[in-house]
């Protein structure tokens, strides 16, 4: 096969991948909207979203501990058994404290939160400063925001907690949505174009 008509099937495939995509561009579409709606509630009821996705995280890890320990015994000669026995009685541990108490379950992610950003801003402004890459003046103000916002946390812990990471989860469906409709959108332009354009190619 030469090259050109290995083009030529690349772009029949990508013409047939796209009109297939485009025919259910709609759902995207509507995907998308449901998101950002979703998302709006979310962040509207931020301590109801927290205390939700907190409970549902506590419920993860005691399932998962539980599959844990199941498996360290059906594999009970293997040399990690204790290793994985405690990891899935800690992981037990761990949903049942939280499932118990969800606001602390909170406030101890939130703490997490907090302190990862410091960290990861002080690296990267630190880093950006001595390695001053292109556009290295970006990258520093990007670690300051997020010293920043780590430390705020930080500080508000108590009450940030409350509402920090339902706000989160809102505003990050959000933005799903809104990644999702303009996907739809770009997925229907180009194949609009290609429609358009497809017959004077062929005659060209």
């Amino acid at each position: 096969m030469n090259n050109s008509s290995f083009f030529e099937v690349a772009r029949d495939r990508f013409r047939s991948g796209l009109a297939e995509i485009d025919r259910k561009w709609g759902w995207y579409l509507a995907l998308g909207i449901f998101l950002i709606i979703l998302g709006w509630i979310a962040a509207g009821s931020a301590i109801a979203t927290t205390v939700l996705s907190v409970t549902v995280f506590g419920w993860v890890l005691l399932f998962a501990g539980a599959a844990l320990i199941v498996l360290s015994f059906l594999t009970g000669n293997w040399g990690g058994f204790l290793l994985s026995l405690a990891a899935g009685a800690l992981s037990i541990i761990a949903g049942i404290a939280i499932l118990n108490s969800p606001l602390a379950g909170a406030a101890a992610i939130t703490l997490m939160i907090g302190t990862i950003l410091v960290a990861v801003g002080i690296f990267r402004s630190i880093a950006s400063i001595v390695m001053q890459f292109s556009n290295w003046g970006w990258a520093v103000l990007s670690g300051i925001v997020s010293f920043v916002l780590g430390a705020l946390l930080l500080k508000n812990w108590q009450t940030a907690s409350l509402w920090f990471l339902g706000l989160y989860i809102g505003i990050d469906l959000m933005f799903h949505g809104l990644s999702w409709i303009m996907f739809s959108l770009g997925v229907h332009n180009v194949a609009k174009g290609l429609r358009a354009t497809g017959p004077e190619r062929r005659i060209a």
